[in-house]
């Protein structure tokens, strides 16, 4: 007999009565659930008259939301290198019926969409509101993740290798001029912008903004070491900034053919078939602090090739030294090389999950353990966290029993 597949669009959330919108939410989840495999409803896609390159921060947030959401856990095959397959094991009803009344009662603070890939296969897919399969979603931090995915390619490509993250970065920027530096800006390493340790401090925190107005790639960071206190071992302290990414995508930038942005469409997001929007800093390099918008497909991708050590598809396209040390529990728990390295709580038991998080409540997500990838997207001011507990809550306990 055929496993039951949850696959169909629910009532609408918005609905004028939301105890009868419950009631037939409920009513649907129980006798989709006893049926065989029925094959998804539509999934939904922007309207034709918009191009999914273009979707800035701005553009999507006069989306209209979905009338009612997509669930499907038998996603379908879109011919876009993500082998699809069916998430049927015991108690995927209950876990879907508890996800979608929770995500209704607001728990999750406004969740655009869901994805859960698992050992080799996307198994569940779900959007509301904003979510869209083919719409790019502003990804906020994960944009730092992103810049470091880059140079995890850049490093696979030979343009640099891994010793060289303990090199400094000036070393990397054949334009500056170290006469007119700063004392001990020659000493930040890669690795110390890996970390956010660059030690550079400003004026004020529009500094560089303002800085990027006047000046372009090497330039720009001329006038930041040029103008930063001077940098001791005391200043290279944690501190959370656009500006230490930015100068990793600088180095990506002057080491690759072509402009970094080029790099990206042709080496990062073109070899995984990602559709997204990148903007730009007004110093001409890609937003490395946020500013990037990808697909929520594209962004399982990612999350893909860090469980299988840099792999996608048949091609190596990370460096697999790189990507062992992202993943690595050897510094503890915190935020290293872009990542968020630590455990959560799913089922009253601890897991480790390395991921990339932004704001609004924007996760790509990957338990190494499990050999799960997730990904869930949103667009809420308030609590950050809140997308990725209906992941914990209701998605991973399915494969902790």
């Amino acid at each position: 007999m055929t496993s039951p597949c949850i696959s169909a669009q629910l009532p609408a959330v918005q609905s004028a009565s939301l105890r009868t919108t419950r009631a037939l939410q409920t009513i649907l989840l129980t006798v989709v659930a006893l049926l065989p495999l029925l094959p998804a409803s539509e999934l939904p896609r922007l309207p034709r008259e918009l191009d999914p390159g273009s979707q800035t921060y701005a553009e999507q947030q006069k989306l209209s939301y979905l009338a009612e959401p997509y669930v499907s856990n038998a996603p379908k095959d879109l011919g876009d290198g993500l082998p699809v397959g069916t998430l049927n094991v015991p108690g995927t009803s209950n876990a879907i019926r508890a996800l979608l009344q929770d995500d209704e009662a607001g728990k999750y603070s406004n969740l655009d969409s869901i994805l859960l890939w698992k050992d080799g296969r996307l198994v569940f897919e779900m959007y509301n509101r904003r979510g869209r399969v083919n719409g790019p979603h502003y990804a906020m931090s994960i944009t730092k993740t992103l810049t470091s995915i880059t140079l995890a390619r850049a490093i696979q490509q030979g343009l640099l290798s891994m010793n060289d993250l303990n090199k400094p970065v000036i070393s990397f920027m054949p334009e500056i001029d170290r006469s007119k530096i700063r004392r001990g800006v020659e000493t930040i390493t890669l690795r110390d912008v890996l970390s956010m340790k660059s030690g550079l401090r400003f004026p004020d925190r529009n500094f560089s903004r303002t800085l990027g107005a006047e000046y372009q790639r090497q330039k720009f960071f001329q006038a930041l070491f040029e103008n930063t206190e001077p940098v001791g071992p005391g200043k290279k302290q944690y501190r959370y900034t656009g500006t230490d990414p930015s100068m990793v995508m600088m180095i990506v930038d002057n080491l690759a053919a072509g402009t970094a942005q080029e790099f990206i469409a042709r080496e990062v997001a073109g070899k995984i078939g990602a559709v997204y929007h990148w903007s730009d800093q007004p110093c001409g390099l890609p937003k490395c602090g946020a500013g990037s918008s990808f697909t929520a497909r594209s962004l399982l991708k990612f999350g893909i090739m860090l469980i299988q050590g840099g792999r996608y598809g048949n091609e190596q396209l990370l460096s697999a030294d790189y990507v062992k040390l992202v993943m690595s529990r050897n510094e503890g728990e915190g935020y290293f090389y872009y990542f968020h390295n630590r455990h959560k709580k799913a089922a009253g038991r601890k897991v480790h999950m390395v991921s990339g998080i932004g704001a609004g409540g924007q996760y790509m997500a990957a338990f190494p353990e499990l050999n799960i990838v997730a990904v869930a997207t949103a667009h809420n001011k308030g609590e950050i966290g809140r997308p990725l507990q209906a992941v914990l809550e209701h998605l991973v306990p399915l494969f902790l029993k």
